[in-house]
């Protein structure tokens, strides 16, 4: 039987990487949790893939698909959230609607809109405020 072998970054992924991803990951199952005893999102979903760094926001008609992208080489490292519109086909449009720059303590860094920055994304409230956000924008748009 022939033995396979995974890459090192598939295999054994710790550090901040690995922080990174779980802070987008806790991001997603608060945003599941978001529209809760809020009525203006009320019958929010979310969809998220386990193969992918990504998850998508339905409300209203409106779709967003939130996706992780990781920057290795920043000292110290950060992760950014890209937000793009999807049409009811699963196409994404080629330019973010909004970006979101976060760092392994889950704090936001920098974003396209102002008031999330000092957000955390993996405090209830932090996670509500930014797919609010985004939601609010792409049914404004």
């Amino acid at each position: 039987m022939k033995k396979t072998i995974k890459k090192k970054s598939e295999a054994d992924e710790t550090g901040v990487r690995a922080i990174l991803r779980a802070r987008f990951a806790g991001l997603g199952k608060l945003a599941t949790q978001a529209g809760d005893g809020r009525p203006l999102l009320r019958g929010l979903r979310v969809a998220q893939d386990p193969a992918a760094d990504r998850f998508v926001v339905v409300h209203g008609g409106v779709r967003v698909e939130f996706v992780l992208l990781l920057h290795d080489k920043e000292a110290p490292p950060t992760a950014e959230v890209e937000c793009r519109r999807m049409d009811s086909a699963g196409t994404t449009e080629a330019d973010a609607m909004a970006r979101i720059r976060f760092s392994d303590a889950g704090e936001v860094l920098e974003s396209t809109v102002s008031e999330l920055i000092g957000e955390n994304i993996n405090q209830p409230e932090g996670a509500w405020s930014i797919v609010a956000a985004v939601i609010w924008d792409a049914m404004q748009g």
